[in-house]
Parts: C-alpha cells; sequence; structure tokens
C-alpha cells in the first residue's frame, strides 16, 4: 500500500538516489523511520522486483506485511536454506562434536609451543582438546570470509603465541581443518552443523539473487561472507540500510559495511522516536566514536534524561548480560513484581533441564547444543569455542544460580503485554522501543578522576540502549561517563552548503 504522508527532506532524498538504478548507502541513526523509507523507496519504484534482505526472520515476515507485493522478504539463510541440497541441512537436527570428541576421533597429539609469559617466552603444551577448539573456530571464522576454501590462516592462534609458533600452529592443524569442513558439507557424516555450514556452501556457488534491486537492512552487521555474495550480483542494485554504529555483533565477524563500502551516501539524522534531550545523551557517545553528524530529536516530542536510583517507574530495564538480566528477573519476583524477560523462555526452559541431566551424569537427547557432551565439564570446554560462544551466557546462568530456582524464575514470567516491566539485554533491545527506559549497572567502563577508559564497542552497545527510550531514559548508572563525554567537543551540527 502506497504511503499517502509527505516524506522529510532526507528520505525524499534517498528515494531520489534509489531512482538513479545505482547501488548506495542510507545510514540512518536510531528511531529516524528507516523501514518507512525503505517502504517509500519500494513504493517509487512499484514496477521494479526488489528483494528486503534481513538478518533475522522474525524481522522478515513482519516486513512481508509492509511492502507491496513485488518485494519478496526474506533472510540470507532462507534463500540458502532452499537451494543447498537436502541431505546437507538435514545435518542441522544432528547432535554437534565437542572438542574432546574431535580431539579423539583426529587423533590430536599435545604440542608443544612457546609462550610470553612476563616479558620472555615459555614453552607451552597445547593439549588436544584445545586444539581441537581452535579446528571448530578455523571452519566458524571461514564461514564467515569470502574464501573460496578453508586455508591455514583461518586458524585464529592464541596472541601469546611466538610469531614462528603460529605458521607452526596452523600447518599443524590445517588437515585437521580441511577434514573438519569436508564431513561438515557430507550429507552422509553423522555430526551436526550450524546454520554457517550451508550459507557457506550456498556462497561458494555464486548464488543469483532474482531481484532489480536488494534492500539490504542492518548492513553494518554483515560479514565478508554476506558482502561477498551481494557484490557478485552484477546487475542489481543494492541499496545498504544501517547504522555503523549500532554495529554491536564484531564477535560474530562483522565488518560494519557501513563504514567500508565506498558508495554515495543518504542519512536520515531526525529520530522521530524521542526528543532532544535523549538525542543529546546518544550524541555524547557519538562523539566518542569520532562521528561528527549529529542525531537530531523529534522537535514534537518531550523526552527526559534521569539520573536517581531506580524506581518503581519504568517499562524496561537494559542490561549489558544474560546473567544481570537473570538475577533482576529472580530479584523482581522476589519481590512481587509481574516481570517478563525478552527471551526465548521455552529454549532456556529446555537448556535448564538438559544442564540439569547432564550435572546429574545422564544423557541429554533433546536438546541439540548439549546432546553428545558426557560431562558438564565438556560443555565449559565447548563454551569455549565460536560455535559455543551462543550457549556461554546460558551456562553461566547455570553455574551462579543452579538449575532448579531458575526453572521457577522461568515459571513465573509475566506475558510481555501483562508485565509491570521488561527486563532485556541492550543486544536483545536492539530494534525495540519502549516510554521509559532504565539502564543497568554491568556496562563496563572505567573512570578515575578526569579520565575515563572505555571501548568503542562497549560505546556502542550504550548508543543502542539509550536509543530504545521514547519519553524518558535513566541515566543513572553511567551518569559520571555522560558528564565526562561532555568535557570532550560535542558534535557539531554541520550545515550542507
Amino acid at each position: 500500500m502506497p504511503h499517502s504522508f509527505t516524506p522529510t527532506t532526507e528520505q525524499s532524498f534517498a528515494i531520489a538516489q534509489a531512482q538513479k538504478g545505482q547501488s548506495f548507502k542510507v545510514i540512518a541513526y536510531a528511531g529516524t523511520g528507516k523501514t518507512t523509507t525503505l517502504q517509500l523507496i519500494s513504493d517509487a519504484m512499484p514496477n521494479r522486483r526488489g528483494m528486503y534482505l534481513a538478518f533475522n526472520k522474525a524481522i522478515a515476515t513482519e516486513a512481508q506485511n509492509k511492502f507491496h507485493r513485488n518485494v519478496d522478504c526474506r533472510t540470507f539463510h532462507s534463500l540458502a536454506f532452499r537451494s543447498v541440497p537436502r541431505g546437507v541441512t538435514d545435518k542441522l537436527r544432528l547432535p554437534r562434536l565437542s572438542p574432546s570428541f574431535i580431539a579423539k576421533e583426529y587423533r590430536l597429539e599435545p604440542i608443544t609451543l612457546r609462550r610470553m609469559m612476563g616479558g620472555r617466552y615459555e614453552k607451552y603444551v597445547l593439549m588436544p582438546s584445545r586444539l581441537a577448539s581452535l579446528v571448530a573456530n578455523a571452519v566458524s571464522y571461514y564461514c564467515s570470509t569470502s574464501s573460496a576454501y578453508p586455508a591455514p590462516r583461518h586458524i585464529q592462534a592464541p596472541s601469546w603465541l611466538h610469531p614462528d609458533d603460529v605458521t607452526a600452529l596452523q600447518n599443524h592443524l590445517y588437515k585437521a581443518v580441511e577434514r573438519r569442513w569436508l564431513e561438515s558439507i557430507d550429507p552422509n557424516h553423522q555430526a551436526g552443523i550450524g546454520h554457517d555450514i550451508y550459507l557457506k556452501l550456498w556462497a561458494l556457488s555464486d548464488p543469483f539473487i532474482p531481484a532489480d534491486y536488494v534492500l539490504f537492512d542492518e548492513a553494518q552487521d554483515a560479514d565478508p561472507l554476506m558482502l561477498g555474495i551481494l557484490l557478485k550480483q552484477r546487475n542489481t542494485q543494492v541499496i545498504y540500510v544501517g547504522d555503523a554504529h549500532q554495529q554491536i555483533y564484531a564477535w560474530r565477524g562483522a565488518v560494519n559495511a557501513m563504514q567500508q563500502m565506498p558508495l554515495p551516501e543518504s542519512r536520515l539524522t531526525t529520530s522521530f522516536r524521542f526528543g532532544e534531550s535523549i538525542a543529546d545523551v546518544a550524541n555524547r557517545l557519538l562523539g566518542a566514536l569520532d562521528e561528527n553528524v549529529p542525531l537530531l530529536g523529534n522537535p514534537d516530542m518531550k523526552s527526559s534524561v534521569v539520573n536517581k536510583p531506580h524506581t518503581k517507574m519504568r517499562d524496561a530495564i537494559l542490561c549489558r548480560t544474560n546473567a544481570r538480566a537473570m538475577e533482576l528477573l529472580l530479584s523482581g519476583l522476589v519481590q512481587g513484581d509481574k516481570v517478563s524477560l525478552q527471551a526465548d523462555h521455552a529454549r532456556l526452559n529446555r537448556f535448564v533441564d538438559a544442564a540439569s541431566l547432564l550435572k546429574q551424569g545422564k544423557r541429554v537427547v533433546d536438546v541439540p547444543e548439549l546432546a553428545w557432551f558426557n560431562s558438564w565439564h565438556d560443555v565449559h570446554e565447548y563454551c569455549e569455542t565460536n560455535d559455543g560462544s551462543d550457549i556461554k551466557p546460558l551456562v553461566k546462568l547455570v553455574d551462579d544460580h543452579g538449575t532448579d530456582p531458575l526453572k521457577k524464575a522461568l515459571a513465573k514470567i509475566t506475558p510481555i503485554e501483562q508485565a509491570d516491566y521488561v527486563i532485556s539485554t541492550a543486544h536483545k533491545a536492539k530494534g525495540l522501543e519502549w516510554n521509559r527506559v532504565h539502564l543497568e549497572d554491568d556496562y563496563q567502563f572505567k573512570i578515575n578522576g578526569l579520565e575515563h577508559k572505555i571501548t568503542d564497542e562497549e560505546l556502542r552497545l550504550l548508543y543502542v540502549a539509550c536509543t530504545r527510550a521514547k519519553v524518558s531514559l535513566n541515566i543513572h548508572h553511567i551518569y559520571d561517563l555522560i558528564q565526562q563525554l561532555k568535557l570532550k567537543a560535542p558534535i557539531q551540527n554541520k550545515v550542507s552548503a
């Protein structure tokens, strides 16, 4: 359905850019009407076939209801899943290999290397299961690159190794990495795979995306594999849309296409979500990230920034970690609050049940993440690999609280629409919004006098968290940091000539 309202000047510029038929990027700050702009772009090209690509199936499904029928809304994984042989995708249901199993199966032997300790190198033995983790990680890393075949360089050695030993280790493990990849794509090999395997296999087939133009949403989170696929679409216009400062998945291999792509750009800088006071906090964080174009608040919205210990006046509490979120859930339930958790409750429940069985020395069958582990110790080992990074926070929750209290807490979660407030992590909150937001106390930064230390990654996470608020934002736990950032030169509102 075409839109009846008048586009803003910035939206009109993006539409005109799209109509030229060339690839470009739309840099869209938090709450600046990105989805609406994409709809306006597709409405302006009603007779051309469009493909809207999202990372998340739920977002793609929701988008399908917003675009006209000439736009197909999909994820990269759904395009790949259709095209890869069934024998490979069926392996998603099989149990995964633990590092201990890989070490035994591949007959990996301990290797003695040199590591840096206290300014000098000393001998260090890498045990088979640690070597197996490096093998599993190498396959994962290869799958996120645009490389045609696994190579020794995909084995990411620990930073403390002697440079000469890095090469020796990569050469030593390369055959195992190659074998692990070939077994992953072999329909007859009975070991489970992750979604990255079939996506990589599809990318290697030089796929053609059936569209005249592609709207690539959240492009800042793309890895080299996805960018490689889009760059090979020779006669297809690709419109990369996103916010470089909302790139919070670097640990997954994201490379920030918004900054790297040498393409013409248009910007969406005025937020429809919140007023000037919240935009001001966001601009302190953006300034620390060396951004020089400010985010503008909605002049028609009154927002406030609050600095006081947590009050009952909140709709969402945003934490940095799952562990903190679960602790707040437990304490909220003790106080008799109706609390909701922005998480996959069913998955959490299944995981806690499986963890309980493993801790009792029993085998798990119906939870693929834990199905091939013999002990809780094996699970801990698996958590140190890239494959295991997605379950690591859950393992920590079980270790910190025990399975019984977690089960009881999960049973008492209130549905979101009936809750007094929602607890979420900043990562899970991305793309969402609430009237009144409180930031928790577990964000990572150090303040010493008039000096502060904070990583760019943490600044981006805080920018995402702060821009979820519409009416009020409680920054009590980061107030001192924001005050210090105010001492830096603020972003100047640059007016184009």
